[in-house]
């Protein structure tokens, strides 16, 4: 008992949370075995439904492909759970290992708990979402009132038993991720907040789900993800249609179209029942178990989470087919699932394609029974594999029930990455004679040490010292994680209770001095707090740097130039990557000047706009400088994070930004030599750190790029 609670006088929501009670208005709820298609990432759901030990579902992809009506689906079609009546976490009557303080002290004494059914819930968590609303915060109404430190529990609470979904996952503070997964891999949320200190249990299946383009988790925290799926739009026009005509069948006449998957959904219900009271009498044999172990080690996984989540999985994929035993086929199956986001992978991958897993596969367990082998597919469309009918695949619209017997057959859901195109060099001049091997490594070695030694000094110049896969961290008092309080706030401040209690505590005049708003106050009366008393959050946040890539894209630069620019571009992305930083690319040619890529930390975006550069033209300097200038100035405005503009040029500055028609070449060098001045001196005043890195080739004089880093207040960096 002592262990689930603490011994400062905090206590938990005394009656059982309105929201049992009051639930809002129903609606219905589309069918789990409706979904068309997307066999593999209803699989991965199912499979932690049946063992949550799985460690839930990151669901990556476009959008509009399903992945929050799967959710929602799923977690309508299981049973009704039993509940303690008077219990905030829906703690359950016969589980007293998992069961809150309360109930457990209950049990314990002999007390006899009301129960009641309830739906498993679904929580969704907003992007918008803070930590004291996802931990759970201190009572505020029940503090001012009464000064007792009563526990008001939040999101994880609301999730316990059953399903807490968040979009766009990727875009997530980090810090509420890490929390999440530890709560998830436990269950248990330990709270130390606001003078605060409890246990309570947060028992969920975690499904995320996000577009890779916009961003990318870290390694650290993909890995902590159960099952990886990747989902595609569906490109089979019957199925397309298919989706279409069940969408607005549902719409039109939802009654009717619940009852005709009435027995599908009966039906997988019965077996995800039948599956979880099997499930711990499942057994894997020692020898298919050193082929898991040996399948991971011929992938070089990091740590020891693939084997177990690929054993927890067949289990379950066994416990969920009716069997005892898992074979090969469970293992190849749920393998590609559980290996494909642990896999080591270049950062500029496209993804981490299923390819190698299966080919590892084949040499570990053989070839004899590869379920990818039979099937063609791509993203987490999942064709069936076997030839058993799968639920989600086509079917005539005058027969909408199905059966669910392979649902997820293994498909090939990576797909090899998108090496794009090299990249448009335009027509204006011919490339120059390929180097030789040995030229190239030393050009390369020479560009790497060069390049990198100015990305660095960039980087120590806020911080001294920095591990990799850190950030700077910035103050304020809008989000992030609470750090400590302070005496003033913005408009937008938020109280920090704790500090804020404390502080009216000491003035004494407070506690003793009788309310003039109130002549005869109740026990249980407000207690006024002067303004003086009040303390507001300050918060600490990862903060990463903006890269703003500056190119020269002009006819000049369409030889070997671009492509080594292109090779230090590539390095930045990897470590931008591993630092967390954003990279924004800006292109100048011909006239003018434009973003290609807003700030974004999606390197696969970055990286398929540097493959797809459009070459030629003139060499707008003082255009692709204003351009960048402006969106430094932006990003600077919505940031506290550093700005470092890398120009990448061979100098041969030529078109003015502001002045047209000047013929007088002489006249025109002036003119954008004082445009170049002038914006070097706003860069400098924004407090833009400059780099440029000159892409002359050979031993050509380097007097102009010399020049214009001097101009800019620039480090000169030589390719």
């Amino acid at each position: 008992m002592k262990n689930r609670t603490s011994k400062s006088p905090v206590t938990n929501p005394p009656t059982q949370q309105k929201s049992l009670k009051m639930r809002p208005l129903t609606r219905a709820v589309y069918p789990f075995t409706a979904i068309v298609a997307q066999d593999e990432m209803r699989l991965a759901m199912i499979l932690n439904v049946i063992d949550a030990k799985v460690g839930g579902v990151l669901v990556m992809g476009h959008r509009g492909t399903g992945k929050s009506t799967a959710v929602r689906g799923l977690a309508d079609l299981l049973p009704e759970i039993s509940v303690v009546s008077a219990c905030a976490y829906r703690c359950d009557p016969a589980g007293e290992q998992n069961s809150c303080g309360e109930c457990r002290q209950a049990m314990d004494t002999g007390v006899q708990l009301r129960r009641e059914k309830a739906p498993v819930p679904v929580v969704e968590l907003p992007l918008g979402a803070t930590e004291d609303r996802v931990c759970g915060t201190i009572d505020i109404e029940q503090a001012l009132r009464s000064g007792i430190k009563r526990f008001e529990p939040g999101l994880l609470a609301r999730a316990n038993r059953g399903f807490l979904y968040i979009d766009e996952v990727n875009l997530l503070e980090d810090h509420l991720v890490d929390l999440l997964l530890d709560v998830a891999t436990t269950g248990i949320n330990n709270v130390e907040r606001e003078g605060i200190s409890l246990r309570h249990p947060a028992r969920f299946v975690l499904v995320g789900s996000g577009n890779p383009e916009e961003g990318e988790l870290r390694p650290q925290l993909l890995d902590r993800f159960g099952l990886y799926v990747e989902v595609k739009t569906e490109d089979d026009l019957d199925r397309r249609v298919e989706i279409v005509e069940r969408r607005e069948a549902f719409e039109r006449d939802s009654e009717s179209f619940l009852h005709g998957f009435a027995d599908s959904q009966a039906e997988l219900r019965r077996k995800i029942t039948r599956a979880r009271k099997s499930f711990p009498n499942v057994i894997i044999e020692r020898k298919l178990l050193r082929d898991v172990a040996r399948l991971c080690t011929e992938l070089k996984i990091d740590g020891h989470r693939g084997e177990l989540t690929i054993t927890r999985a067949a289990r379950s994929l066994a416990a969920f087919e009716g069997r005892r035993k898992v074979n090969q086929t469970d293992v190849r199956r749920v393998a590609v699932m559980a290996l494909r986001h642990r896999l080591r992978r270049d950062a500029l991958e496209e993804t981490a394609s299923a390819a190698r897993i299966e080919q590892a596969m084949n040499r570990v367990l053989g070839e004899g029974h590869s379920a990818g082998a039979q099937e063609k597919g791509s993203g987490g469309n999942g064709s069936p594999s076997n030839g058993r009918p799968t639920v989600g695949k086509r079917a005539p619209s005058r027969t909408p029930s199905g059966k669910l017997a392979s649902v997820g057959q293994n498909g090939n859901s990576g797909g090899k990455p998108d090496a794009g195109p090299a990249g448009n060099l335009g027509a204006e001049a011919a490339p120059e004679p390929v180097s030789t091997s040995a030229r190239e490594t030393k050009i390369k070695l020479g560009l790497h040490k060069s390049f990198t030694g100015a990305v660095s000094e960039s980087r120590s110049r806020s911080q001294s010292s920095r591990r990799p896969g850190t950030n700077q961290s910035s103050y304020n008092q809008e989000r992030g994680r609470y750090a400590r309080s302070v005496n003033s706030a913005k408009s937008s401040g938020k109280i920090a209770l704790d500090a804020t209690l404390r502080a009216a505590a000491l003035a004494a005049s407070v506690r003793t001095r009788p309310s003039k708003v109130v002549r005869n106050p109740a026990p249980d009366a407000w207690h006024p707090i002067p303004a003086a008393a009040l303390r507001f959050k300050l918060f600490k946040r990862k903060q990463g740097r903006l890269f703003i890539l500056a190119i020269d894209l002009s006819g000049s630069m369409a030889l070997n130039r671009i492509n080594h620019a292109r090779d230090a571009m590539f390095g930045l992305l990897r470590q931008s990557y591993i630092h967390r930083d954003s990279v924004a690319i800006v292109g100048f040619r011909g006239l003018t000047a434009e973003v290609m890529l807003p700030p974004s930390k999606s390197i696969l975006r970055a990286r398929r706009v540097l493959e797809t550069l459009p070459m030629g033209g003139g060499t707008p300097l003082s255009a692709g400088l204003a351009c960048s200038l402006d969106l430094a100035k932006r990003a600077s405005a919505s940031t506290a994070g550093e700005v470092v503009l890398l120009i990448f040029t061979d100098g041969g500055a030529n078109v003015s930004w502001r002045v047209e028609g000047q013929d007088n070449r002489a006249v025109r060098q002036q003119i954008i030599d004082g445009e170049i001045a002038h914006i070097g001196l706003e860069l400098q005043k924004t407090g833009v750190t400059t780099v440029l890195l000159d892409t002359q080739t050979g031993f050509r004089a380097a007097a102009n790029t010399h020049k214009i880093a001097s101009a800019l207040g620039a480090r000169f960096v030589k390719l």
